[in-house]
């Protein structure tokens, strides 16, 4: 039974990770990616796949036209 329950707790952790790693960028938006608190690069429109622990998104930038 202990077991079982080491199991499930392990596994939830990798899926949360896994979770984690995808990240959806809207449209009319911009992602600027750090990997180990260096630019790398920027991400459009679209399905990204951040490595746990080494990149983060860093900035979220908006495209849209403000008008004044």
């Amino acid at each position: 039974m202990e077991k079982i329950i080491i199991f499930l707790a392990v596994l939830i952790i990798v899926a949360a990770i896994l979770i984690y790693t995808i990240r959806i960028v809207p449209q009319a938006e911009a992602y600027v990616v750090e990997r180990l608190g260096a630019y790398h690069q920027t991400w459009n429109t679209g399905v990204h796949f951040v490595l746990p622990f080494v990149d983060r998104v860093a900035n979220r930038v908006t495209l849209k036209e403000i008008v004044k």
